[in-house]
């Protein structure tokens, strides 16, 4: 059966304990940021938004700016060309002198960028050809021809092109309508009288355009004077010609005047309704230069028939120069809010947390005094246990020696030596705790010194364990030590015999008349003593804390000692740059571990 498990089921071992009860503490201060950071969020993002609605309304006007301006522009180019159409509705006959000083009056370059040429071309049927020529021919210009040369069912032919340069005299004669986007345009323009624009044409001829880039023709059809006396004749019986004007996109464009044209806003114009890279007329766009996409807009133009898409795109720039301040002013207001909300919060959590740290550690250094002041009168307790032992045990032998002595008669030589021999046991045992409570004091302000020279690790061992041969020998016990070869290294001689006796003493007292085995050996970078005894052995928990200072696993009652035996071993073979370790099983005995390294402290 499936056993579901509810998220206050969860193990608290999934979110650490100390990081809960950080959040818990500072639950108000992340609540304030919270809150303060939301407000700010919405407050700069209505910011924003409006901005980008200013953004978008400011480029939709400059598209509308330019779109217009365009217009303008090109509506002012037809117009010009209708006031030559003038000419020659008031003119029955206009020669090329006349059309010269007409259009030079005009002053193109200067007044009309961008409008290099103005012509006319007249329309000839194919009977009318030779005619046509040779009336042409009798003004001056003897090679005159229409071309390109062949059979059509009709003719145009260039008959005036101003400024009329020897580069422009090349284009006399040209028949436009072999030109198929040409001749759409004029046909147009023949039907219904009005102005007709070519599409995208390559302006080859330099009296079109020298460069030889993309650009458009305005065509304005020239009718003859109607005959009254004639029934009325069709357009194309009553077609004069044409006067047109090649337009180059490059310098209609540079004529174009709207906000940020070039500098922030770029136009691309297209011919027809598609955006195709074949009808691309004109384009501002800069490769390289970035571009803010999010801004573009497209807008169709009608010019003379044809129909032009223009594409308005913003730069980067646009958008950096259209940055306002707002935005960051929000911002930053908001965090500075947020900020001072969450240190006043944070104090005040903080003063509280202080004062409840205050409170704890008032208890906890309450509880340390009071268990300090408990283990001081243990120590106290059993120190005076410890210290009134030998001294009865010496009062008492110096007041039977002192007996002796004031009696009369012969003295009990062996007696006087046995009482001596006491004397000076308890006196050793009395030097020994005395050491051992000093060797606690330098150990506690770290006044321990060694001095280091070059030992053999098993014969300080020997040494140690014939001390003990006789007391060893008095409880029964079998003391063996087992080095199967020289351990050689760098240690203090009398620290490292220090902590050798305090293993073999504590393995004597405890061994409980059992052997008692001492083992040396070494491996590469490292020696190793082991005390193992055969006696009462330890618990798991005692073994972890017999190491402490004033820690016993039995009573003193039955087993004496200040409980500082262990704790300045462990000392001092850290000092000696090793580790003690302690395995037992109670009623089985223990076995200690020293681990020392051979080149000396700081290398282990």
């Amino acid at each position: 059966m499936a056993r579901w498990t509810t998220p206050s089921q969860l193990p608290d071992a999934t979110v650490p304990s100390h990081l809960l009860s950080h959040l818990r503490r500072n639950a108000a201060s992340y609540s304030a940021v919270l809150v303060g950071l939301l407000v700010t969020a919405v407050a700069a993002s209505y910011v924003w938004q409006s901005l980008q609605e200013r953004r978008q309304r400011r480029f939709d006007d400059v598209a509308g700016d330019g779109t217009l301006s365009l217009q303008q522009g090109l509506d002012l180019y037809q117009a010009l060309l209708l006031g030559v159409h003038g000419l020659f509705a008031s003119s029955q006959h206009v020669d090329r002198h006349e059309f010269g000083a007409y259009v030079n009056s005009l002053e193109l370059p200067r007044r009309y960028p961008g409008l290099q040429v103005i012509g006319f071309s007249e329309w000839l049927r194919p009977e009318d050809l030779a005619r046509h020529e040779a009336e042409v021919r009798g003004t001056g210009l003897p090679g005159y021809r229409v071309w390109p040369e062949g059979l059509r069912d009709a003719y145009t032919a260039i008959v005036f092109l101003e400024p009329f340069t020897p580069r422009n005299q090349e284009a006399l004669g040209f028949d436009m309508l072999t030109e198929p986007s040409r001749r759409a345009a004029m046909l147009r323009a023949l039907e219904t009288g009005l102005p007709s624009a070519t599409g995208k044409v390559q302006l080859l001829q330099d009296w079109e355009d020298t460069l030889g880039r993309e650009g458009f023709l305005l065509y304005v059809p020239v009718y003859r004077w109607p005959q009254t006396t004639n029934p009325p004749r069709s357009p194309r019986e009553r077609l004069r010609g044409f006067v047109f004007a090649p337009i180059r996109m490059a310098d209609l464009m540079e004529s174009l005047r709207f906000p940020g044209f070039r500098q922030t806003i770029d136009l691309t114009v297209y011919d027809g309704t598609e955006v195709r890279d074949e009808t691309l007329l004109y384009t501002s766009i800069t490769p390289g230069v970035p571009m803010a996409h999010e801004f573009k807009q497209k807008h169709s133009l009608s010019v003379a028939g044809e129909t032009w898409t223009l594409v308005f795109t913003a730069r980067k720039s646009y958008l950096d120069r259209s940055t306002s301040a707002q935005v960051p002013i929000v911002v930053v207001s908001g965090l500075l809010v947020t900020m001072s909300l969450f240190l006043i919060t944070r104090s005040q959590v903080k003063a509280r947390a202080a004062a409840e740290a205050a409170r704890e550690e008032q208890q906890r250094l309450t509880g340390e005094a009071r268990a300090a002041v408990q283990i001081r009168d243990d120590f106290l307790s059993i120190a005076a246990h410890e210290l009134r032992t030998p001294l009865t045990s010496l009062k008492l032998q110096f007041q039977l020696l002192y007996r002796n002595l004031r009696g009369e008669g012969p003295h009990d030589l062996e007696k006087l030596q046995q009482r001596l021999e006491s004397c000076e046991r308890q006196s050793t045992r009395l030097t020994t705790l005395v050491d051992s409570l000093l060797d606690v004091s330098r150990l506690a302000r770290g006044r321990l010194e060694l001095n280091l020279e070059d030992l053999s690790l098993d014969e300080v061992t020997r040494e140690a364990a014939r001390r003990f041969e006789t007391e060893a020998q008095s409880a029964g016990v079998q003391l063996t030590v087992d080095t199967p070869r020289v351990v050689t290294g760098r240690w203090d001689r009398l620290r490292l015999e220090q902590v050798i006796t305090n293993l073999l003493s504590n393995a004597l007292k405890y061994g409980h008349g059992a052997p008692v085995d001492v083992r040396v050996h070494s491996d590469e970078t490292n020696a190793t003593l082991e005390v193992r005894d055969h006696g009462i052995g330890l618990s798991s928990e005692d073994a972890q804390r017999i190491f402490g200072r004033f820690e016993r696993a039995v009573s003193s009652r039955h087993y004496g000692g200040l409980g500082l035996g262990l704790f300045i071993t462990r000392q001092l073979v850290e000092a000696l740059g090793g580790h003690i370790t302690v395995t037992s099983t109670p009623g089985q005995g223990s076995t200690f571990t020293v681990v020392l390294p051979l080149a000396g402290p700081g290398t282990g």
